[in-house]
């Protein structure tokens, strides 16, 4: 799950709405998009909106949400799949990580990530 905001054109005036997508993993191993839709904010009640309209559309049995962990998300997660558990990007987790490392150590720091990555 993640959201992405873009510059959307509302009758001559242009604001920024976030993009809500849920990827998944099929049986054979295979991402598919499961849904789109466009939200005003990265927020509860856009997540809780989008969750229900997957979950209209026949989406059961989530067992697991991988997100950047988004606040908004986190509370929709636990409201509409109470049992679904959740995780951390590893991709978020390691931009978030390189953000505050110095670039001088960023090799040594990449290099280290991979080894307890394998």
């Amino acid at each position: 799950m993640d959201g992405i905001y873009l510059c959307r054109n509302w009758g001559g005036e242009y604001q920024n709405v976030a993009i809500l997508i849920a990827i998944a993993v099929n049986e054979d191993g295979n991402r598919e998009v499961l849904g789109a839709a466009e939200g005003m904010k990265e927020d509860k009640a856009s997540w809780v909106s989008f969750f229900q309209w997957l979950k209209g559309r026949g989406l059961d049995g989530v067992k697991i949400i991988v997100s950047d962990k988004c606040l908004g998300m986190l509370e929709a997660s636990y409201e509409v799949f109470p049992k679904a558990k959740c995780q951390r990007c590893t991709v978020h987790f390691y931009r978030n990580m390189f953000s505050v490392v110095p670039k001088s150590k960023a090799k040594l720091v990449a290099k280290m990530l991979g080894a307890i990555h394998d």
